[in-house]
Protein backbone atom coordinates (compact mmCIF):
# COMPACT_ATOMS: atom_id res chain seq x y z
CA UNK A 1 0.00 0.00 0.00
CA UNK A 2 1.62 3.28 -0.92
CA UNK A 3 1.72 6.42 1.26
CA UNK A 4 0.40 8.93 -0.99
CA UNK A 5 -1.56 11.20 1.22
CA UNK A 6 -5.31 12.85 -0.53
CA UNK A 7 -3.47 16.07 -1.13
CA UNK A 8 -1.35 14.27 -3.19
CA UNK A 9 -3.71 12.00 -5.12
CA UNK A 10 -5.71 15.44 -5.60
CA UNK A 11 -2.73 16.86 -7.36
CA UNK A 12 -1.74 14.03 -9.54
CA UNK A 13 -5.82 13.46 -10.50
CA UNK A 14 -5.57 17.23 -11.48
CA UNK A 15 -2.27 16.86 -13.81
CA UNK A 16 -3.68 14.00 -15.34
CA UNK A 17 -7.51 14.77 -16.06
CA UNK A 18 -8.76 12.53 -14.08
CA UNK A 19 -12.00 13.43 -12.41
CA UNK A 20 -14.26 12.21 -15.49
CA UNK A 21 -12.79 9.06 -15.79
CA UNK A 22 -9.82 9.49 -18.08
CA UNK A 23 -5.44 9.61 -17.41
CA UNK A 24 -4.13 11.99 -19.85
CA UNK A 25 -5.15 10.98 -23.45
CA UNK A 26 -4.43 7.31 -23.05
CA UNK A 27 -7.00 4.69 -24.89
CA UNK A 28 -7.77 1.58 -22.96
CA UNK A 29 -4.88 -0.36 -24.49
CA UNK A 30 -2.45 2.67 -24.68
CA UNK A 31 -3.19 2.89 -20.98
CA UNK A 32 -2.83 -0.73 -20.36
CA UNK A 33 0.80 -0.95 -22.84
CA UNK A 34 2.13 1.62 -21.22
CA UNK A 35 1.56 0.47 -17.00
CA UNK A 36 3.07 -2.87 -18.18
CA UNK A 37 5.74 -1.61 -19.81
CA UNK A 38 6.61 0.66 -17.08
CA UNK A 39 5.83 -1.76 -13.93
CA UNK A 40 5.11 -5.35 -15.20
CA UNK A 41 1.50 -4.68 -14.26
CA UNK A 42 -1.64 -5.96 -16.19
CA UNK A 43 -3.63 -3.11 -14.91
CA UNK A 44 -6.84 -5.20 -16.18
CA UNK A 45 -6.79 -7.51 -13.78
CA UNK A 46 -9.20 -7.91 -11.21
CA UNK A 47 -6.86 -6.78 -8.70
CA UNK A 48 -7.48 -3.19 -10.03
CA UNK A 49 -11.01 -3.52 -10.44
CA UNK A 50 -13.02 -0.50 -8.52
CA UNK A 51 -15.76 1.19 -9.21
CA UNK A 52 -16.81 1.78 -12.80
CA UNK A 53 -13.86 0.40 -14.02
CA UNK A 54 -12.10 2.93 -15.72
CA UNK A 55 -9.24 3.75 -16.48
CA UNK A 56 -8.56 6.72 -13.38
CA UNK A 57 -10.65 4.64 -10.79
CA UNK A 58 -8.39 1.61 -11.86
CA UNK A 59 -4.99 4.15 -11.59
CA UNK A 60 -6.61 5.17 -7.73
CA UNK A 61 -6.54 1.01 -7.26
CA UNK A 62 -3.22 0.68 -7.79
CA UNK A 63 -2.03 3.26 -6.14
CA UNK A 64 -3.95 2.11 -3.40
CA UNK A 65 -2.48 -1.20 -3.49
CA UNK A 66 0.76 -1.16 -4.45
CA UNK A 67 4.11 0.04 -2.75
CA UNK A 68 5.88 3.65 -2.70
CA UNK A 69 8.70 2.23 -5.30
CA UNK A 70 6.39 0.84 -7.72
CA UNK A 71 4.12 4.33 -7.71
CA UNK A 72 7.04 6.09 -7.86
CA UNK A 73 8.55 4.36 -11.09
CA UNK A 74 4.99 4.40 -13.03
CA UNK A 75 4.15 8.03 -11.62
CA UNK A 76 7.70 9.48 -12.49
CA UNK A 77 7.17 7.76 -16.43
CA UNK A 78 3.26 9.31 -16.54
CA UNK A 79 5.04 12.98 -15.38
CA UNK A 80 7.22 12.31 -18.27
CA UNK A 81 4.71 11.78 -20.87
CA UNK A 82 3.11 14.59 -20.22
CA UNK A 83 5.24 16.41 -20.28
CA UNK A 84 5.46 16.54 -23.69
CA UNK A 85 2.12 18.76 -23.87
CA UNK A 86 2.83 21.19 -21.15
CA UNK A 87 5.24 22.09 -17.41
CA UNK A 88 4.68 19.76 -14.79
CA UNK A 89 3.85 21.26 -11.57
CA UNK A 90 7.12 20.72 -9.78
CA UNK A 91 5.13 19.64 -6.85
CA UNK A 92 3.91 16.06 -8.36
CA UNK A 93 7.71 15.98 -9.23
CA UNK A 94 8.64 15.93 -5.12
CA UNK A 95 6.07 13.49 -4.61
CA UNK A 96 7.26 11.34 -6.55
CA UNK A 97 10.77 11.57 -5.05
CA UNK A 98 9.28 11.09 -1.91
CA UNK A 99 7.48 7.86 -2.85
CA UNK A 100 11.02 6.26 -4.19
CA UNK A 101 12.91 7.41 -0.91
CA UNK A 102 14.82 9.99 -2.43
CA UNK A 103 13.51 13.37 -0.76
CA UNK A 104 11.66 14.30 2.52
CA UNK A 105 8.01 14.73 1.45
CA UNK A 106 7.07 18.22 0.41
CA UNK A 107 5.84 20.45 2.71
CA UNK A 108 2.00 21.95 2.24
CA UNK A 109 0.06 24.63 4.16
CA UNK A 110 -3.27 24.18 3.46
CA UNK A 111 -5.37 27.50 3.88
CA UNK A 112 -8.27 27.93 6.21
CA UNK A 113 -10.99 29.08 4.76
CA UNK A 114 -14.30 30.32 6.28
CA UNK A 115 -16.78 28.24 4.05
CA UNK A 116 -19.68 29.95 5.51
CA UNK A 117 -18.53 33.08 4.60
CA UNK A 118 -17.44 32.10 1.41
CA UNK A 119 -21.02 30.21 0.71
CA UNK A 120 -22.67 33.15 1.61
CA UNK A 121 -21.23 35.37 -0.76
CA UNK A 122 -22.23 33.12 -3.58
CA UNK A 123 -25.24 32.60 -2.94
CA UNK A 124 -25.12 36.39 -2.64
CA UNK A 125 -23.83 36.31 -6.90
CA UNK A 126 -26.08 33.99 -7.49
CA UNK A 127 -29.02 35.47 -6.59
CA UNK A 128 -27.77 38.49 -8.57
CA UNK A 129 -27.70 37.08 -11.93
CA UNK A 130 -30.62 35.34 -11.10
CA UNK A 131 -32.58 38.80 -11.19
CA UNK A 132 -30.20 39.61 -14.26
CA UNK A 133 -31.15 36.56 -16.07
CA UNK A 134 -35.10 36.96 -15.61
CA UNK A 135 -34.70 40.89 -17.03
CA UNK A 136 -32.77 39.56 -20.03
CA UNK A 137 -35.90 37.07 -20.50
CA UNK A 138 -38.12 39.71 -20.94
CA UNK A 139 -36.04 41.52 -23.38
CA UNK A 140 -37.44 42.32 -26.89
CA UNK A 141 -33.93 42.62 -28.57
CA UNK A 142 -32.68 38.83 -28.79
CA UNK A 143 -29.55 39.24 -29.89
CA UNK A 144 -28.80 41.87 -27.06
CA UNK A 145 -29.93 39.50 -24.36
CA UNK A 146 -27.48 37.05 -26.07
CA UNK A 147 -24.45 39.30 -25.87
CA UNK A 148 -25.30 40.14 -22.45
CA UNK A 149 -26.00 35.94 -21.69
CA UNK A 150 -22.40 35.68 -22.23
CA UNK A 151 -21.23 37.99 -19.42
CA UNK A 152 -23.68 36.52 -16.80
CA UNK A 153 -22.23 32.95 -17.77
CA UNK A 154 -18.76 34.23 -17.03
CA UNK A 155 -19.82 35.69 -13.96
CA UNK A 156 -21.22 32.05 -12.86
CA UNK A 157 -18.13 30.46 -13.90
CA UNK A 158 -16.38 32.55 -11.76
CA UNK A 159 -17.90 32.13 -8.56
CA UNK A 160 -17.35 28.61 -8.69
CA UNK A 161 -13.93 29.03 -9.65
CA UNK A 162 -13.59 27.59 -12.84
CA UNK A 163 -11.26 29.81 -14.75
CA UNK A 164 -13.38 31.03 -17.39
CA UNK A 165 -12.23 32.75 -21.00
CA UNK A 166 -13.97 35.73 -22.39
CA UNK A 167 -14.59 34.96 -26.63
CA UNK A 168 -11.77 34.42 -28.68
CA UNK A 169 -11.15 33.71 -31.89
CA UNK A 170 -8.66 30.74 -33.69
CA UNK A 171 -7.97 30.27 -37.59
CA UNK A 172 -11.35 32.49 -38.35
CA UNK A 173 -13.97 30.93 -35.98
CA UNK A 174 -15.77 32.80 -33.46
CA UNK A 175 -15.65 30.42 -29.83
CA UNK A 176 -17.87 31.86 -26.90
CA UNK A 177 -15.28 30.98 -24.14
CA UNK A 178 -14.23 27.80 -22.59
CA UNK A 179 -13.75 27.07 -18.67
CA UNK A 180 -11.65 24.86 -16.99
CA UNK A 181 -13.09 21.89 -14.00
CA UNK A 182 -10.92 19.26 -12.69
CA UNK A 183 -7.75 20.39 -15.02
CA UNK A 184 -9.77 19.75 -17.97
CA UNK A 185 -10.83 22.09 -20.57
CA UNK A 186 -14.21 23.02 -22.41
CA UNK A 187 -15.06 25.16 -24.69
CA UNK A 188 -18.28 26.95 -24.25
CA UNK A 189 -21.20 28.07 -26.83
CA UNK A 190 -24.34 29.84 -25.46
CA UNK A 191 -27.56 30.51 -27.88
CA UNK A 192 -30.67 32.07 -26.95
CA UNK A 193 -32.73 31.91 -29.71
CA UNK A 194 -36.76 32.37 -29.49
CA UNK A 195 -36.81 28.64 -30.82
CA UNK A 196 -34.85 25.72 -30.13
CA UNK A 197 -31.68 25.02 -32.00
CA UNK A 198 -32.00 23.57 -35.18
CA UNK A 199 -29.61 20.89 -36.52
CA UNK A 200 -27.12 23.09 -38.13
CA UNK A 201 -26.12 24.91 -34.66
CA UNK A 202 -24.87 21.76 -33.04
CA UNK A 203 -23.03 20.36 -35.78
CA UNK A 204 -21.39 23.74 -36.28
CA UNK A 205 -20.19 23.09 -32.15
CA UNK A 206 -19.80 19.63 -32.92
CA UNK A 207 -17.23 20.38 -35.85
CA UNK A 208 -15.55 23.13 -33.74
CA UNK A 209 -14.65 20.97 -30.96
CA UNK A 210 -13.46 18.02 -33.21
CA UNK A 211 -11.04 20.70 -35.09
CA UNK A 212 -9.14 20.67 -32.03
CA UNK A 213 -8.22 17.67 -30.49
CA UNK A 214 -9.17 14.15 -29.82
CA UNK A 215 -9.48 15.24 -25.93
CA UNK A 216 -11.52 18.53 -26.71
CA UNK A 217 -14.93 18.59 -25.46
CA UNK A 218 -17.40 21.08 -24.79
CA UNK A 219 -20.84 22.49 -23.24
CA UNK A 220 -23.56 23.74 -25.44
CA UNK A 221 -25.84 26.62 -23.48
CA UNK A 222 -29.02 26.55 -25.40
CA UNK A 223 -31.98 28.57 -23.62
CA UNK A 224 -34.40 27.94 -25.54
CA UNK A 225 -33.27 24.14 -25.48
CA UNK A 226 -32.88 22.09 -29.01
CA UNK A 227 -35.01 20.87 -31.29
CA UNK A 228 -35.94 16.99 -31.45
CA UNK A 229 -34.50 16.71 -35.09
CA UNK A 230 -31.57 18.23 -33.75
CA UNK A 231 -31.03 16.14 -30.84
CA UNK A 232 -31.41 13.28 -33.51
CA UNK A 233 -29.34 14.38 -35.93
CA UNK A 234 -25.97 15.06 -33.24
CA UNK A 235 -26.58 11.85 -31.38
CA UNK A 236 -27.32 9.70 -34.50
CA UNK A 237 -23.92 7.88 -35.63
CA UNK A 238 -21.56 10.78 -34.45
CA UNK A 239 -19.48 10.29 -31.09
CA UNK A 240 -20.59 12.49 -28.77
CA UNK A 241 -18.20 15.98 -27.37
CA UNK A 242 -20.42 18.01 -25.60
CA UNK A 243 -23.35 18.03 -23.54
CA UNK A 244 -26.33 20.94 -23.23
CA UNK A 245 -27.50 23.13 -20.80
CA UNK A 246 -30.91 24.70 -20.91
CA UNK A 247 -33.08 27.98 -19.68
CA UNK A 248 -34.71 25.15 -16.63
CA UNK A 249 -31.33 23.92 -15.60
CA UNK A 250 -29.31 27.42 -15.64
CA UNK A 251 -32.44 28.56 -13.61
CA UNK A 252 -32.13 25.19 -11.09
CA UNK A 253 -28.88 26.24 -10.52
CA UNK A 254 -29.36 30.27 -9.94
CA UNK A 255 -31.81 29.15 -7.54
CA UNK A 256 -29.25 26.70 -5.88
CA UNK A 257 -31.47 23.26 -6.39
CA UNK A 258 -27.66 21.84 -7.42
CA UNK A 259 -24.33 23.52 -6.95
CA UNK A 260 -22.56 24.21 -10.46
CA UNK A 261 -19.43 22.58 -10.32
CA UNK A 262 -21.34 19.47 -8.49
CA UNK A 263 -23.96 19.71 -11.72
CA UNK A 264 -21.45 19.86 -14.27
CA UNK A 265 -19.58 16.76 -12.58
CA UNK A 266 -22.75 14.83 -13.25
CA UNK A 267 -23.13 15.78 -16.36
CA UNK A 268 -19.87 14.81 -17.35
CA UNK A 269 -19.96 11.87 -16.45
CA UNK A 270 -22.88 11.04 -18.06
CA UNK A 271 -21.73 12.15 -21.39
CA UNK A 272 -18.53 9.92 -20.59
CA UNK A 273 -19.97 6.79 -19.63
CA UNK A 274 -23.58 6.74 -21.36
CA UNK A 275 -23.09 9.25 -24.22
CA UNK A 276 -25.53 11.69 -23.22
CA UNK A 277 -25.83 14.92 -24.54
CA UNK A 278 -29.35 15.48 -23.17
CA UNK A 279 -30.50 15.13 -19.53
CA UNK A 280 -33.59 16.33 -17.19
CA UNK A 281 -32.30 18.04 -14.15
CA UNK A 282 -35.03 15.95 -12.63
CA UNK A 283 -32.42 12.94 -13.28
CA UNK A 284 -29.53 14.62 -11.36
CA UNK A 285 -30.75 14.66 -8.09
Amino acid sequence: MSTLTPIERKKFEQLLGMGSGYVLDFSNRTFQEFIHETVGRDIYSARYDEASGSKAHRLRAFWRVEDDVTVAKLMGAMLDYAEQTGPVEAFCRLVVERLAGRKTAPTVTVPVQDRSEQNRKRSEILRSLKEEFLLLAALNDRNSAGLKLEGLLNKLFEAFELKPRQPFRVTGEQIDGSFELDANVYLLESKWEKHPLPEADLLIFHGKIQGKSTFTRGVLVALNDVSLQGRDSITRGKTPCFFVINGHDLLMILNEEMSFDEYLRKRVRLLAEQGRMFVPFSDLR
